[in-house]
């Protein structure tokens, strides 16, 4: 079981793959950034060529809870210390500081929501009949039970929900519309890969925006 770890962008910014009928516009207006923004930090141009198959890097702003920008959100849980979550992510502590402002890092709490600032995932989400697998590049892994995974699937987390209005729902939403990995409470499509309640939780934690999916 193996994945191809591919991180080519800068801090604060997530890789995404140009798909037909795509245009720098659509693609600015999709993950809430400009076509100015995109251009520079593409080097792009002219802003009205871009080809299928080009990888561009999308950036996402440091903001704060609830308007986390990055969406990349996680849950403290007993034992968390900022400095254990930054090792986790492959952040400093200062940039979980920075993306949190005002909070106490000696004062963290069991469900306190935090913003993680972006960086390459050290891990990728493997489907394989009914088990999702969470594969690291250290050669760990960690599998679940899943209902309804697709073959040959190929996509990337690009958003992470959590619905703290009702009991804290989560989701895993990818590139592909319609398709997010959740826990049955919080589907919304029947093309969603589906996880236990608990099992979802543990996994909304460990996988940061940009993890790659694929199917074996």
């Amino acid at each position: 079981m193996s994945c191809n770890f591919k991180w080519n962008c800068p801090a604060g910014s997530f890789p995404y793959t140009v798909r037909q009928g795509d245009t720098l516009y659509t693609i600015a207006k999709t993950f809430e950034t400009s076509v100015s923004r995109l251009a520079e930090i593409n080097s792009i141009e002219n802003v009205n060529l871009i080809n299928v198959g080009d990888e561009l890097c999308i950036p996402q702003p440091l903001s704060y809870y609830p308007a986390c920008r990055t969406t990349n959100y996680y849950v403290v849980h007993q034992g968390d210390t900022i400095d254990s979550i930054a090792d986790y992510f492959g952040v400093s502590s200062a940039q979980i500081l920075y993306s949190n402002i005002g909070i106490d890092p000696d004062d963290l709490y069991e469900g306190m929501i935090l913003c993680i600032p972006l960086a390459p995932p050290k891990l990728c989400i493997v489907l394989n009949g009914n088990l999702l697998t969470l594969s690291y590049n250290s050669g760990d892994s960690v599998s679940f039970n899943c209902v309804n995974p697709m073959e040959g699937f190929s996509s990337a987390i690009v958003q992470k929900q959590i619905d703290t209005s009702f009991g804290g729902k989560k989701r895993l939403n990818t590139l592909v519309p319609n398709v997010a990995i959740s826990s049955k409470s919080a589907q919304r499509s029947s093309r969603d890969i589906i996880l236990s309640d608990n099992d979802m939780d543990t996994v909304f934690n460990l996988v940061p925006v940009g993890t790659e999916v694929t199917s074996e």
